[in-house]
């Protein structure tokens, strides 16, 4: 039986998106991947992550384990401090805070995206979204912003934690309450290095729920810099940040002034290179959770599917990976709908090992009183002298192993 010919479309450009296109390559059939990305350009801006467990390998398998490394933040470890700066514990680097793969998300998803590069069967639209779709049982009929309509075998969207295309696929009662924010905000965004800084996040909490954090970039002349305002609770908001936060950056900025200009520690210094950043960004952080990841012939992938904190990244690459492999399997065009339900059953197996958040994360990290920072930064001197840690190393899910399938020239 000859190889199927099928059309997949994925909205988003992301670290899933692009990983998608890479692994859907390396299958034997004769596939058309069209990628369609709502920014006009590839993202730049994006705040250091990680990759860990299984996802390492997915990587290494794609032979883009040197391509990364030559892109890593070169983070050492983590050190906490005090509001006079002085260092109370610290971490090395491994499977704690600072990954062995730290690496900026745009750097990764260029990674990724120079990976598809060249591939005959993969093209990449910007400044486009999907505006509806519709399913039958052949196909799904797809209407884009821009105007043109197509059709394809197979739709997924992975654009992200708020994805506009998840409502189109997904049923109203499984996405009630699916994305649940967490009480925090973050801005990150780039300032100049100094030659004293550190190879080290460096991580200061102040009350109200307040963070200033440092991290090294791969470019020594700038540093990542992290503002966190937590709320008392998860779900709870903050109207006077959404307020500023919907009127564009600039009221942002000055938003952030407010709040953290007296925070202490380098809180200045960030806040004075955040006033020249031109790669700001600020954004809610929140947790998708979905009973059903599939429907018919369209899937939802990555932050769309089940965005969590700290370990996103690593399920974005292990389901576009799984979802490929799964799709390898397939005689037609009929056997997709089919194959979206195993990738759901295998990967789902991996998911529930991670999708929990440490109880009271974050508020717990960034405490709202002096007394509550006293408690967090006793506990973390005492981990950190005692080296207890490590006994824990290689959490739940890390040692997964990785479904085989047949891939071509992998």
């Amino acid at each position: 039986m000859s190889a199927p010919k099928l059309k997949v479309l994925i909205s988003g450009a992301g670290i899933a998106g692009s990983c998608l296109a890479y692994w859907l390559s390396k299958t034997r059939f004769g596939i058309s991947t069209t990628i369609v990305e709502r920014s006009p350009s590839p993202r730049i801006t994006g705040q250091s992550i990680d990759i860990r467990g299984p996802a390492i390998e997915i990587v290494k398998k794609m032979k883009l384990d040197e391509a990364l490394r030559s892109r890593l933040t070169t983070e050492e470890g983590t050190r906490f401090l005090d509001s006079s700066g002085k260092t109370f514990a610290q971490f090395d680097a491994g499977n704690t805070f600072t990954a062995e793969y730290e690496i900026l998300r745009a750097d990764l998803a260029q990674t990724f995206l120079e990976a598809i590069e060249g591939l005959g069967n993969v093209r990449i639209i910007y400044g486009d979204s999907v505006k509806s779709l519709e399913q039958t049982e052949e196909n799904v009929s797809v209407t884009f912003t821009g105007g043109s309509k197509d059709t394809f075998d197979l739709v997924v969207a992975a654009d992200g934690s708020t994805s506009t295309t998840r409502p189109m696929i997904l049923d109203e009662h499984i996405l009630k309450d699916s994305y649940n924010f967490l009480g925090q905000y973050v801005a990150f965004f780039s300032i100049p290095s100094r030659p004293t800084d550190p190879r080290l996040w460096q991580w200061y909490s102040a009350p109200k729920g307040l963070g200033v954090m440092i991290r090294p970039h791969r470019n020594p002349s700038t540093m990542g810099a992290y503002l966190c305002i937590t709320t008392p609770a998860r779900g709870q908001r903050d109207p006077a940040i959404e307020d500023a936060m919907d009127k564009g950056t600039e009221e942002t900025k000055r938003m952030l002034h407010k709040y953290i200009g007296n925070a202490g520690w380098e809180a200045k210094r960030v806040l004075e290179g955040m006033d020249h950043a031109e790669d700001f960004y600020m954004s809610k952080i929140g947790q998708v959770k979905l009973s059903k990841w599939t429907n018919g012939r369209a899937l939802v992938l990555g932050d769309a599917a089940h965005a969590t904190f700290g370990i996103g990244t690593s399920l974005a690459i292990e389901g576009a990976y799984l979802l490929a492999g799964e799709l390898s399997k397939i005689q037609s065009s009929n056997d997709v709908p089919q194959a979206l339900e195993r990738y759901e059953e295998v990967f789902r197996q991996l998911y529930m090992k991670m999708e929990e958040l440490p109880p009271g994360f974050p508020q717990i990290a960034f405490p709202q009183t002096t007394w509550g920072i006293w408690i967090g930064n006793t506990f973390l001197w005492l981990v950190s002298k005692t080296k207890v840690y490590k006994l824990f190393q290689g959490g739940s899910g890390q040692s997964w192993k990785l479904p085989c399938y047949d891939w071509v020239g992998v």
